[in-house]
């Protein structure tokens, strides 16, 4: 089988298209460009964390270059910083400015990685049957309701089925995730066996590195009011970009108890701050959801709710509503509710679909 493998220049992608070209398939390993600037300060190598997005790439390429030729499969780099730009940068500066608090990883996945890189990778005269990636997720099929499904991977702490919640029944039907049934430990072992230069190097800690933040939001950040639930002002805040829901650390102020983001009032360019309890929430209201699990799901189901990467899932029940949207009532509640924040739905390891979280509700 002729396969496209995502390379990011990590130990992960790198193992995913080694162990398939140790299976016999044909192998292309391919690699998104979408940093638009120079190259990192000094110009020298380094295996220290960084992110997707800014000068590193430049060294991730060139790691990923070397795997390949190590491997002795085709490489190619393709440009998509215009389309990264427009579907991921914009979306992040937008949903911050606007109060919300975006997943620009899920974004970058389902239009991006999964969407532009394999429509450019055609263009380019590069054919295949399947795309492959190293993140850790299973795909699977039910021969019930002929649809592909997401699972999680086998290493629970690795798993990213998270990340890949918005991807289409197109989307799954051509991707593989060879190292859904791995541990992340087997994984370096198979990098150390193959004599990988990457066994040893670190993971991408964000998708933005922080000092190409203010590149993103120049001149659209001003200072502003902190204030508590009742309009009290309590300090200033540098600009509502850099906070977010349940956020305490870096809000530069003193108070007997301890004060946590709760609000982000956009429009009045001001920070709203409360006690921990007021975190604290039974339910939520989204945006139309994506469903992988269902074509035509029902009116209300019962799930496991993850409300953001880190959060343990949590029992609710899912009820549709008018216009599209869901909404969500857990049976305990829950900390953080965060607009802009994607909820993934769960029955057991099999994901049933997401959607972007508008508001909480107090009920």
């Amino acid at each position: 089988m002729k396969l496209l493998v995502g390379m990011s220049g990590g130990v992960d992608s790198s193992v995913a298209a080694a162990l398939l070209k140790e299976e016999g398939h044909e192998v292309t390993g391919v690699t998104m460009k979408v940093w638009e600037g120079g190259a990192p300060q000094g110009g020298g190598r380094t295996h220290e964390k960084h992110s997707c997005y800014g000068p590193g790439e430049l060294h991730d390429i060139q790691d990923a270059k070397l795997v390949a030729e190590l491997l002795g499969i085709p490489f190619s780099v393709i440009d998509l910083s215009e389309a990264y730009r427009r579907e991921v940068l914009e979306y992040f500066r937008e949903e911050y400015l606007a109060g919300r608090t975006p997943n620009p990883c899920i974004r970058c996945n389902y239009r991006v990685k999964f969407g532009f890189l394999l429509e450019k990778a055609g263009m380019a005269g590069i054919h295949f049957d399947m795309f492959a990636t190293g993140h850790y997720a299973k795909r699977c099929f039910d021969e019930k309701t002929g649809r592909y499904g997401l699972e999680k991977a086998l290493d629970r702490k690795k798993d990213q089925s998270y990340f890949l919640s918005y991807l289409t029944q197109e989307q799954l039907g051509r991707t593989l995730f060879p190292l859904g049934g791995l541990l992340k430990e087997e994984v370096r072992s198979h990098a150390r066996r193959l004599g990988l230069s990457v066994t040893e190097k670190a993971e991408s800690q964000d998708f933005l590195e922080e000092s190409c933040r203010s590149l993103i939001f120049e001149g659209r950040v001003s200072e502003g009011p902190i204030v508590s639930e009742e309009g009290t002002r309590l300090g200033t805040h540098r600009g509502i970009v850099y906070y977010t829901v349940g956020q305490r650390k870096g809000l530069g102020i003193s108070s007997r108890e301890p004060l946590y983001v709760i609000g982000i009032d956009a429009p009045r360019n001001t920070l709203v701050v409360g006690p921990e309890e007021r975190l604290f929430s039974r339910g939520l209201i989204t945006g139309s959801p994506r469903w992988i699990a269902f074509e035509s799901p029902p009116r209300s189901l019962r799930a496991r709710v993850r409300i953001r990467l880190a959060h343990r899932e949590a029992e609710a029940e899912i009820t549709a509503m008018t216009g599209g949207r869901l909404k969500v009532l857990f049976e305990k509640a829950q900390k953080g509710i965060t607009p802009g924040q994607v909820a993934v739905f769960y029955d057991g390891d099999r994901v049933l679909g997401g959607a972007i979280i508008e508001k909480r509700e107090e009920r």
